[in-house]
């Protein structure tokens, strides 16, 4: 067992040793602007769940000489509940996330015009309601956001992901993001006379 372990080990070693050398060196500093919607996960009083929207921000640190990043979101997202209550009268109600997430992400194909990425992210996140109120709830919790994607281009973000913070506020997002800097870095030519 104990050499199963060491093997396992040695193979994952060697993998991570393979992907540092086919990583390609990028811009250090990379930021995102992103919109889009976002879907309620699980129902919450037996309401029927609707588009929302979503906005976020985030600023990336591109680790040197490897496929990774680390970055901190700041993010608005939306589940919103539709409700026809004993009276027959109808209610939207929206439950609105604001959320501080640090996230970690691995790029398949660091700086080149298509690039796959997976991640996951940990935060804060400070909930409440907004429009009409049928079901009132604000406060402060554990947010925890896994996240995959394509980048195109090196500037277009196409993203999925899925916050978990609390019952009713949980939510799948689809988004489109513009993203500025993480170009490949130019290489340095030395011109002899």
């Amino acid at each position: 067992m104990k050499k199963i372990g060491l093997a396992l080990i040695g193979v994952v070693l060697c993998s991570l040793v393979n992907l540092r050398l086919r990583a390609q060196e990028v811009q250090s500093i990379e930021v995102e602007s992103r919109v889009g919607i976002t879907f309620p996960l699980g129902d919450y009083f037996n309401g029927n769940t609707s588009i929302g929207p979503s906005l976020g921000l985030e600023l990336r640190y591109n680790v040197p000489k490897s496929s990774w990043d680390c970055g901190l979101a700041l993010n608005v997202t939306t589940a919103v509940c539709k409700y026809y209550l004993h009276d027959s009268t109808f209610y939207e109600q929206s439950n609105r996330s604001v959320n501080v997430v640090l996230f970690g992400d691995y790029n398949f194909r660091q700086a080149r015009k298509f690039n796959p990425y997976v991640g996951c992210g940990v935060g804060i996140s400070l909930y409440d309601v907004v429009n009409e109120v049928v079901y009132d709830a604000q406060g402060l919790s554990f947010a925890f956001q896994p996240r995959f994607g394509v980048e195109l281009f090196r500037h277009l973000r196409f993203g999925v992901s899925f916050l978990v913070n609390r019952k009713g506020y949980n939510n799948v997002e689809f988004s489109l993001g513009l993203v500025l800097g993480g170009r490949p870095k130019k290489s340095k030519s030395i011109i002899s006379n």
